[in-house]
C-alpha cells in the first residue's frame, strides 16, 4: 500500500510546516524576521525590546520563550500563504495543538496584502494553550470574506501572542483549505 500524494492548495504551507517539525533546534535567539524556515518567522514591535527564545525538536513544531521589556503592542509568529490559493474554495481553517507552563490566549488571523497596505481577518475563535496539551480547530468561511477568493500580492496566517513574557509550545498546526 502506498501513500497518496496531496498537491492540495495547503500542500505548499503543511510542507514548510513538516519541515520545522522535523528539525533539532537547541533554544536560540530568534532575531525578528528572520525565518525559521522558508515563509515562518517570529515579527516583534520595535518600540519594546523582545526577545524570543526558540527551540524545536523532531515531531514537534516549536518550542518559544518571550521575554519582552516595556509595553510591547504587538508579537506574532508569520506564516506565508502565498502558495495556498483560496479560488473555488469554502473555507480556511487551522487545527492547532499546544501547551504552556501557565494557560495563555492568542488570536490567529489571516492577513491579506493589497496594493500599499494589508487588511488583517481575525478568526472568530481565541486559542488557548492549557497546562496540559489540546486542540484548537477553527475555520474562515470564504462567503463572508468574497475578496480572499481573489489573488493577493502575499497572504500570511499569524499567530498573535500576547506581547508580554510567557512561553508556549506548538506541539503541531496544520492548515487546511476546503
Amino acid at each position: 500500500m502506498s501513500d497518496s500524494l496531496d498537491l492540495g492548495s495547503d500542500a505548499g504551507v503543511n510542507s514548510r510546516l513538516a519541515v520545522l517539525r522535523q528539525l533539532t533546534l537547541e533554544p536560540t535567539p530568534q532575531p525578528p524576521q528572520e525565518p525559521l524556515v522558508p515563509g515562518l518567522f517570529f515579527d516583534t514591535d520595535p518600540e519594546a525590546p523582545t526577545t524570543v527564545t526558540v527551540a524545536s525538536r523532531p515531531g514537534e513544531l516549536l518550542s518559544a520563550q518571550f521575554d519582552v521589556a516595556g509595553q510591547a503592542r504587538w508579537l506574532g509568529l508569520h506564516i506565508n500563504l502565498n502558495d495556498c490559493p483560496l479560488a473555488g474554495k469554502m473555507l480556511l481553517g487551522v487545527a492547532i495543538r499546544s501547551k504552556a507552563p501557565v494557560s495563555q490566549t492568542f488570536r490567529l488571523c489571516l492577513r491579506n496584502g493589497r496594493e500599499g497596505g494589508f487588511d488583517d481577518i481575525f478568526f472568530r475563535k481565541t486559542a488557548i494553550a492549557y497546562t496540559e496539551p489540546s486542540l484548537h480547530l477553527d475555520a474562515l468561511s470564504l462567503a463572508d470574506h468574497p475578496a480572499l477568493a481573489a489573488p493577493a500580492p502575499w497572504r500570511e496566517l499569524i499567530l498573535f501572542f500576547r506581547p508580554d513574557n510567557g512561553a508556549i509550545d506548538l506541539q503541531d498546526l496544520r492548515v487546511f483549505a476546503l
